[in-house]
């Protein structure tokens, strides 16, 4: 494992699809990284039509 990963352990229900559990704290920790860190979004916006 990368030291720049973290292990998240969930108790999901059968009824739910993986990848959107997946998406769901994806989505939800990138909101949270762009609240803590606003210069993220100018970098994250460039990179992405710079590939």
């Amino acid at each position: 494992m990368k030291p720049d990963h973290i292990p998240v352990f969930a108790d999901v229900p059968q009824t739910a699809a993986s990848c959107d559990v997946v998406r769901t704290f994806k989505d939800i920790s990138a909101i949270e990284l762009f609240k803590a860190f606003p210069q993220l979004i100018q970098f994250c916006t460039m990179r992405y039509f710079m590939v």
